[in-house]
């Protein structure tokens, strides 16, 4: 059982310190020599050393600590204790030195704590990558394939966990926007702790790994080795090596649930990644919701937005927007006063008594000539309008060999064509042109004039663009 081996080879009252009244001082205290001691090449603190880091989180925690007789608690009784519950060890040294170490299980258990009390800083390596690529490998199980497929099984149980990481920190960073009061601290949750920790290190490289298309060739793989008896003969073989205790049939059946286990866990992976899709989905749908929100609750419309959404979540409390009902009673919402910023005083317009006056709306019906007159002219601004795209079209109209075309070869036209060439010579520098010009000015050279039926144009080349 998996505690009986957990209490039987540890100190009783090793995990007292989590719970005693001064645990957040412990715990700080052994995070601080973690990391100083993270930084030695023999990995050990002397007393001097451990009672000055002692001091330091003594300090910055303001140093109100009592112990049980009510005396203030100081930096070798700290040392003492936790020594003396087996989270620092002070092994005997033949030059009678006092070096101080932090135990094994303390760094395992310190590394657990980190990871719950910062959530989002979650990371994801490439122990997926490593499975897939072993089972795929044609070179591996053949030499030791047990000690293989125990590797690809830790891989994927780590991959698998860091997926789960992975989704609970998003999870957490979405209850954090939601609760963001301000802009600041939505931009905050948003860029800093979402797209740097998570984007960037861990969704990145989950994309990269392109799933859906490795998993089918991988599972296949897998089914491979399953159906080759040499294979799984030599794990066997392998297995009985080092456990000769173990009968024939149940060094089968070992090897059988490992398989079992991998193809299990394989299965796994695609819903596990998913879910990090679909709660990455849910984080930028509901941090843009709340940044919209911020702006609206934050400006000068503040008081006149709230009591809306006071409203809606009052009348319709669960509901989204897009289903609320249309016979619902909203307050009116006010427009915003529009002006100068010095009101029209700052035009010099002569001062005078203003008497505001009624007003009164046109009330003039639209004519259908009108209406046929504001069509025909949004058709002629459309028509008007140049675009790269309407550029690219027009060039390849031209029909411009490879060796280009001089301008001298154009055939004139009316004046749309002429519009057409305008847009062709405004876009030439665009990236997304299809076409080169070149002129002689761009070599401080006057070009020629190529007369055009009725228009007179800069002499130039136009060429495909080049791929190379």
């Amino acid at each position: 059982m998996l505690s009986d081996r957990v209490f039987s080879d540890t100190p009783p009252r090793f995990f007292a310190v989590l719970t005693s009244i001064h645990g957040h001082i412990y715990v700080d205290v052994l995070d601080h020599i973690e990391k100083l001691q993270r930084g030695r090449a023999d990995g050990g603190l002397t007393r001097e050393e451990a009672i000055n880091a002692i001091d330091t989180i003594l300090m910055e925690a303001g140093n109100t600590a009592t112990d049980e007789d009510g005396k203030k608690l100081d930096a070798s009784e700290v040392l003492r204790y936790l020594s003396n519950v087996g989270w620092i060890e002070k092994p005997n040294r033949n030059d009678y030195k006092r070096i101080y170490y932090l135990d094994s299980r303390s760094e395992l258990l310190l590394d657990s704590l980190r990871r719950i009390a910062y959530p989002e800083r979650v990371s994801f390596t490439d122990k997926l990558h490593l499975a897939c690529s072993r089972l795929q490998d044609e070179k591996a199980f053949i030499d030791h394939p047990l000690s293989d497929l125990e590797a690809c099984l830790e891989n994927l149980r780590q991959g698998l966990q860091e997926l789960r990481a992975l989704q609970q920190g998003v999870a957490r960073l979405t209850q954090r926007q939601l609760k963001a009061d301000s802009l600041k601290q939505n931009l905050v949750v948003l860029y800093d702790d979402f797209s740097e920790n998570i984007g960037q290190r861990c969704y990145k490289q989950l994309t990269a790994l392109n799933l859906p298309l490795r998993l089918p060739i991988v599972r296949e793989a897998l089914r491979t080795i399953e159906l080759d008896a040499p294979t799984i003969a030599r794990m066997e073989a392998e297995l009985a090596e080092r456990r000769p205790d173990f009968t024939p049939n149940k060094v089968s059946q070992f090897i059988k649930d490992r398989l079992e286990e991998v193809t299990y866990l394989l299965s796994s992976v695609e819903p596990q990644a998913e879910a990090v899709d679909r709660r990455a989905a849910d984080f930028a749908r509901r941090s843009f919701a709340r940044f919209h929100y911020l702006q609206e609750v934050s400006g000068g419309r503040r008081e006149e937005m709230r009591e809306l959404f006071e409203v809606i979540n009052r009348e319709c409390e669960g509901a989204r927007l897009a289903d609320l009902p249309v016979g619902l009673d909203l307050p009116d919402l006010k427009v915003p006063s529009v002006g100068l910023l010095s009101g029209l005083d700052s035009l010099y317009m002569p001062r005078g008594v203003r008497i505001t006056g009624e007003r009164k709306p046109v009330e003039a019906a639209i004519e259908i000539d009108d209406w046929d007159d504001a069509l025909e002219e949004m058709s002629e601004n459309i028509n008007s309008s140049l675009t790269v795209n309407r550029a690219n079209r027009f060039y390849a109209s031209l029909g411009v060999p490879e060796s280009g075309m001089e301008s001298l070869d154009l055939a004139p036209g009316d004046e749309a064509w002429l519009l057409e060439l305008a847009g062709l010579l405004l876009h030439t520098d665009t990236s997304d042109c299809d076409y080169d010009i070149t002129s002689p000015r761009a070599k401080d050279k006057e070009p020629k004039i190529a007369d055009l039926g009725d228009y007179a144009i800069d002499q130039f080349t136009i060429k495909p663009v080049s791929n190379d």
